[in-house]
């Protein structure tokens, strides 16, 4: 990261695709994606227009067979024969002949370095699988310069090559090492119309990937190629949208974002305006320069910062406590139910409660550092958030000082305030700051605990109710996904302590949802396969009995209460 107190957008080259631009001085590029195959044109071509027409800038279709691409041809005909002229992007999995087709007939080919080549997995031959990778890419990339094509490598943390795993683990390096494996051939083949993506059901994974990426590039010297931002499983309703929102927008806070995806298991078209909210509220302000020291703060790898617990409101915050949710209220009543709040904040000049008001008073604060007794519950309520608190911090590790943060915002009702702030805390929670939060909405306090509560789940921080993690289903989807991430919500959304994972196919799913407790998998059509974390427990369910089953599976491993 560049200046983790001054953010600005990172300097890109520019990529064509089709009449638009991303990277560069261009806007950040909305896109999203159509849920047909290629082959059925009338319904591809349906969904493309009605993407075009919400304002999309880019559209990409699923290409799961050679066939599919082929069909490509006659799809984009009847796109632009309505004289839509949206660029047109196609997503490769396994078929490289399929992304060669594709290359004559759209303006971008996105493929996934996981599976585009077969791998090796032993030290041996991992060195010859780079010969490997160099064989079957160079060819694909002098097409996409001959047809005037740009290309993406989108890494996937779910669909690591066997090769990257076996060096590198389950890991961001994995990921990082991935796309820097594919940009080097492209280096060496003097192509750049590429974007990069590095996703992750988990916005903490996909933060820390995409920022050590932006180092990598630049330390290794190689060209600064744009990203292509998203969290792949995000989910639905407004829990997808708040995990969205802390993946996407704590990136786009650090500069990092030339094009994005919000990723949503309902109608594609309702993914727009999210996305467009996103980049309004996470646009880059510039803030007060002030002389303060370096945040020594590891930005690719989620490590709490070490606090001293302290009590307030009788509850104990920091230390090795979980991030505490209060209410903005005189007394909070002890309660046992989830996702109660855990105390109450009445005044914000109440002892212990240190408020900082602007970054002037960071400042002050950082020349006089004995101001305030230790330990403190500091509190900053003024404008710049991410950047006063991360210096906020560094003032604290300076001066070996260990006091909890409490992360506080007053917001209205708005959609677009939530998602800011969902970006804002996501951007510090995932740095490791944050003890206890506390949210004041005037129209409803439970609304505002609730809210606290959610924020924190997305950002992986702390578990208080379900959690679903659910692709927004594609060309390759086997099941209809709304409707039976509809029905698992149903089934299971009493339950506070358990994640399930719903996901269309075997393509990405294993290893989007390993951090999920069970899974709810595509196995064929009509075929549903559980998992229990990264093992297919039970393969071949018929989908009418799938549901019932993975109640069982719950119910043997004593996970399962019925609902009240």
């Amino acid at each position: 990261m560049a200046n983790r107190f001054h953010a600005m957008r990172r300097d890109t080259i520019k990529v064509r695709v089709g009449n638009t631009w991303i990277g560069g001085d261009a806007p950040i590029l909305v896109q999203s994606m159509t849920t047909t195959k290629p082959k059925d044109v009338e319904a591809t071509v349906s969904q493309v227009l009605a993407l075009a027409n919400a304002s999309c800038k880019l559209v990409r279709i699923t290409v799961p067979t050679y066939s599919d691409a082929v069909a490509l041809e006659e799809v984009v005909k009847r796109i632009r024969a309505t004289d839509c002229d949206v660029p047109i992007s196609a997503d490769i999995h396994f078929q490289p002949k399929a992304a060669f087709e594709a290359l004559k007939w759209v303006d971008k080919v996105r493929i996934n370095p996981g599976n585009f080549v077969d791998s090796v997995t032993d030290a041996e031959d991992f060195e010859k699988g780079k010969l490997k990778v160099y064989e079957s890419f160079a060819p694909f990339l002098a097409e996409a310069k001959r047809y005037g094509r740009a290309i993406r490598i989108g890494v996937n943390h779910g669909s690591l090559s066997a090769r990257m795993l076996y060096k590198y683990g389950d890991t961001i390096e994995g990921m990082v090492e991935s796309a820097l494996e594919y940009l080097a051939v492209c280096e060496q083949e003097n192509f750049d119309q590429v974007v990069v993506s590095l996703k992750s059901s988990n916005p903490k994974v996909a933060i820390e990937a995409y920022r050590l990426l932006a180092l990598r590039l630049k330390e290794e010297k190689f060209k600064p190629y744009p990203f292509h931002v998203g969290v792949t499983e995000a989910g639905a309703g407004e829990d997808g949208r708040l995990k969205s929102a802390v993946g996407i927008g704590a990136l786009l806070l650090d500069g990092l974002g030339d094009t994005i995806r919000v990723s949503l298991t309902e109608d594609a078209v309702a993914e727009i305006p999210v996305a467009r909210d996103l980049i309004e509220a996470c646009s880059i302000v510039n803030s007060p320069k002030i002389d303060v020291p370096e945040l020594e703060k590891d930005p690719f790898h989620f490590v709490r910062r070490e606090t001293a617990p302290i009590t307030f409101a009788g509850t104990e915050i920091g230390g090795s406590n979980p991030i505490r949710v209060g209410e903005r209220t005189l007394v909070v009543v002890p309660s046992t139910k989830p996702r109660s709040p855990e105390f109450a904040v009445g005044k914000l000049s109440e002892s212990p409660i240190v408020q900082l008001n602007s970054m002037l008073d960071v400042a002050a604060f950082a020349s006089d550092p004995t101001k305030y007794s230790s330990p403190s519950l500091f509190c900053y309520t003024g404008d710049h958030a991410v950047p006063a608190v991360r210096m906020l911090t560094a003032i604290l590790e300076k001066y070996k000082r260990q006091d909890p943060i409490l992360l506080y915002a007053s917001i209205g009702n708005e959609p677009i305030e939530k998602l800011k702030l969902a970006a804002t805390w996501g951007s510090l929670l995932v740095d490791g700051i944050g003890d206890a939060v506390c949210i004041e909405i005037p129209s409803s306090t439970q609304e505002a605990v609730s809210l606290a509560y959610d924020i924190l789940q997305a950002a992986s921080m702390r578990r208080s109710k379900t959690e679903f993690i659910s692709c927004p289903g594609c060309g390759r989807t086997l099941y209809n996904i709304q409707d039976v991430l509809s029905k698992i919500k149903a089934r299971f959304g009493h339950l506070d302590n358990v994640s399930i994972a719903v996901m269309g196919c075997i393509v990405n799913g294993p290893g989007e949802m390993a951090g999920a407790d069970f899974g709810y998998v595509g196995g064929s059509p009509g075929r549903i396969t559980l998992y229990e974390g990264k093992e297919p427990v039970k393969k071949n369910i018929p989908e009418s009995d799938a549901i019932d089953e993975l109640v069982e599976l719950l119910k043997n491993r004593g996970l399962w209460k019925d609902p009240n």
